[in-house]
């Protein structure tokens, strides 16, 4: 009777044991609190990808209008030249979004010499930006 008294015990012992077994090995899955921790990181790098994604779109944006006043100040410039010395005089016209304006001063820097100037204004997200070429041509006579 001993012995079977004492094997009672023993075996309630292991279920009091196995009752209180670590889980942790055994469980699987995420907790409410591990999903919303990832959601957020993941929400902020979404959001900085976002504000890259538009900074470098304005500044294709400002090259390309960069790009395109220097292309049209450069055309004028060389249409001037190639008119001649004499038919040379100032004006103004208007490509686009692109102002062009141009100025002719006679013998400047020296005598039968004309300095050429084509200046390029466009509206950069409300602000005023230009590019200026110019150009010395001699009188052929």
């Amino acid at each position: 009777m001993v012995i079977g008294h004492a094997g009672k015990r023993e075996s309630q012992a292991m279920k009091v044991l196995t009752h209180f077994k670590p889980r942790a090995n055994n469980e699987k899955g995420f907790t409410l609190i591990e999903v919303l921790l990832v959601m957020g990181v993941f929400a902020i790098g979404i959001l900085a990808v976002a504000s890259m994604e538009i900074t470098a779109f304005q500044g294709n944006r400002s090259a390309r209008l960069r790009t395109e006043a220097a292309t049209r100040a450069s055309e004028y410039l060389e249409g001037l030249v190639f008119q001649g010395y004499s038919a040379i005089s100032n004006g103004s016209a208007t490509e686009g979004d692109i102002g062009l304006l141009w100025t002719v001063l006679n013998n400047t820097p020296i005598n039968d010499t004309k300095t050429i100037t084509v200046t390029a204004s466009w509206n950069d997200r409300g602000e005023l930006r230009n590019v200026v070429f110019s150009y010395i041509i001699t009188d052929p006579n």
